[in-house]
């Protein structure tokens, strides 16, 4: 007979849509918090539709016990219900919390998340939703923004910034033709690359930081100046592009998300244009390119390692989870040691047109 032993650390399940796609950015996170909690993430990619039997099961209420606590961080909230199984159900977790990723779908809650009988605590990214959340749920809910793994890019060496102008993701219509941004960027005399290719797995994340290292000046815009099907047709929110070039100090050119979590970027990193014409906008483009420095990436980079390190979330989630390990005690003194000495002198300085 086979005994299945019980879990002797937190436990981190992280269920997305795929492994690819675009959500490498959460499963990276997935993979930080398990590190920082020295346990070993649990990867749920859903082939379908969540079946009639599995939200029956759902609602059946969560037997606790004294286990170390379980964290799921789902994609969107109808992700919750990966929980409507055996090891969820009946495994005694001390808590159960919940991360919600695009919590702005929140019409998507399962009926068992409503309940208040399964989820001891909610995380989300909408400062927005909190509250409706709290209520919804019946459970006490907090507010965990996007952010980046700012730390793992201090105190890398210093890169050739050779990409003046790189297109990062969806695109306003005006800028979403790489051909003509090259011809027309060059006669500006600035060096475009219309995008990179993603690359599989974890590697991802650091391909990424590798592209927008080499930048001066992203194009990103806010998903209601570049809509897509998946996208909010409403709400505005931040992107891990948006955060991750933070993190890099690169500086961001488009139509700014207008949202709390977007108060997080600091101005020296956010160049606000007119996207509905690229003639409007490729002048400041310049601008921003040229006037771009070594002291400017630092003083972005300062701002994201005090504001969008994913470590004040997952610090906030352990200390709500009781969490406590020395991985996480080490790196979150990292963390404090690195904002201390890269403090920028005024973040907040506007990027000059």
């Amino acid at each position: 007979m086979t005994v299945r032993m019980a879990p002797t650390s937190p436990q981190v399940w992280c269920v997305t849509p795929a492994a690819g796609d675009g959500w490498q950015p959460v499963m990276a996170l997935a993979e930080l918090v398990a590190r920082l909690w020295e346990t070993t993430p649990t990867f749920i990619h859903p082939s379908r539709d969540y079946s009639v039997a599995r939200k029956l099961l759902s609602v059946v209420p969560r037997k606790r016990g004294n286990r170390p606590p379980l964290l799921i961080i789902a994609a969107h909230p109808g992700d919750l219900l990966s929980l409507a199984e055996p090891r969820a159900l009946l495994g005694r977790f001390s808590q159960v919390g919940a991360w919600i990723i695009d919590s702005f779908w929140d019409e998507r809650i399962p009926l068992f998340a409503r309940m208040g009988h399964t989820i001891d605590r909610v995380w989300i990214t909408d400062a927005e939703l909190v509250d409706h959340y709290a209520e919804v749920m019946k459970v006490p809910c907090g507010w965990a923004p996007w952010g980046s793994d700012a730390l793992a890019v201090h105190g890398l060496p210093t890169v050739e910034r050779d990409i003046d102008v790189l297109a990062f993701g969806r695109q306003p219509t005006a800028w979403g033709d790489h051909a003509t941004n090259l011809r027309e960027l060059g006669e500006l005399g600035l060096s475009y690359q219309g995008g990179f290719p993603r690359v599989a797995g974890s590697a991802n994340q650091q391909h990424v930081r590798d592209h927008l290292r080499r930048a001066r000046v992203v194009l990103a815009s806010s998903n209601l100046a570049s809509p897509a099907p998946y996208t909010h047709p409403t709400r505005d929110y931040i992107t891990a592009r948006f955060t991750d070039a933070v993190a890099c100090g690169t500086i961001i050119a488009g139509h700014p998300p207008r949202c709390r979590a977007a108060e997080l970027l600091p101005k020296a990193g956010m160049l606000a244009i007119d996207v509905s014409s690229r003639e409007a906008g490729l002048s400041h483009v310049k601008a921003a390119a040229d006037g771009w420095t070594a002291a400017t990436a630092d003083a972005i980079h300062a701002s994201a390692l005090a504001h969008l390190d994913w470590r004040h979330r997952i610090r906030h989630v352990s200390e709500g989870l009781g969490v406590t390990t020395p991985t996480l005690t080490s790196e979150l003194a990292m963390l404090d040691d690195a904002i201390a000495a890269g403090r920028p002198a005024n973040p907040n300085q506007e990027v000059q047109q």
